[in-house]
């Protein structure tokens, strides 16, 4: 009855861990944020450009509920973010990912706030945000 027991918490035990390992640092803001995601090898220039222009349009990055996220080498989180969006890290891609946690933009060079803030503005869920705001 006890080896049953001791079984069946190690089995639950590691099921538990397996899920959590797979799940996305992407997952947690999910519905909170939208999220730019830079995918690229380590030293790739076009990374520090896409950062350039986050920073410089900080203020309607943050107004739009913007975030950055990088996956940039090989650590583990760079490779959990790299699986979520089946990218291989071998080359830079930029990905805009809405607050449902859908792929709503992606590309293979630097994206502008502009291009940004205009697919953002036109999401259904922007579209409230702005109305209520009003």
């Amino acid at each position: 009855m006890h080896v049953r027991k001791l079984a069946t918490g190690l089995v639950t035990g590691m099921m538990l861990m397996t899920g959590h390992s797979q799940a996305s640092p992407l997952d947690e803001l999910r519905w909170k944020n939208r999220v730019i995601v830079v995918v690229a090898p380590a030293g790739n220039a076009a990374v520090e450009q896409q950062r350039q222009i986050y920073q410089a349009a900080a203020a309607g990055m943050s107004e739009r509920g913007i975030v950055l996220r990088e996956a940039v080498g090989d650590s583990d989180r760079a490779r959990q973010i790299r699986s979520r969006l089946s990218a291989d890290g071998k080359r830079f891609q930029v990905f805009l990912i809405g607050k449902d946690g859908h792929t709503a933009l992606s590309s293979d060079k630097p994206l502008s706030a502009e291009v940004l803030f205009a697919k953002v503005d036109a999401m259904p869920m922007r579209r409230d945000e702005m109305r209520r705001t009003r």
